[in-house]
């Protein structure tokens, strides 16, 4: 189980997030910062319990319209921001793990009618990521 956030926070910014987190009991994992030194002044990687939590800033273009795009959904008696369906395909197309594309492609089915392919497809192309939409949309058909 983890959780990801994207901040609008500069580098040194991130850095005192990291420590306010910490001081509220979460547990910076300096052991994933070491391994990922080119990430540093991107993302930091924090644990709550079994919950690993990634904190992340715009890395692209994409990353900031997605912040715009977000949706509003309420849980509970509270209301939370969450990224829209193609972002998180894009996203999802744009980190290509295995697990990634299984990801994307449970959000792309579930989605159905209701996804903006044309978005997703335009953002693709803008961002480098044909061939892996081209190989989500061949994973549909199989």
């Amino acid at each position: 189980m983890d959780v990801d956030l994207l901040v609008l926070v500069g580098a040194a910014e991130l850095s005192v997030l990291a420590a306010q987190l910490v001081a509220t009991g979460m547990t910076l994992d300096a052991t994933w910062r070491d391994w990922n030194p080119l990430l540093r002044d991107l993302q930091i990687r924090l644990r709550s319990g079994l919950v690993t939590v990634d904190v992340m800033r715009p890395r692209d273009a994409h990353d900031a319209a997605a912040v715009g795009r977000r949706r509003r959904k309420r849980i509970g008696r509270r209301y939370y921001w969450f990224v829209a369906p193609e972002d998180l395909v894009l996203q999802k197309l744009k980190v290509g793990r295995p697990r990634d594309f299984e990801d994307a492609l449970t959000v792309w089915t579930r989605q159905g009618n209701a996804l903006d392919r044309r978005l997703v497809r335009s953002w693709a192309r803008r961002l480098g990521v044909s061939a892996e939409l081209d190989y989500l949309e061949r994973g549909l058909t199989t």
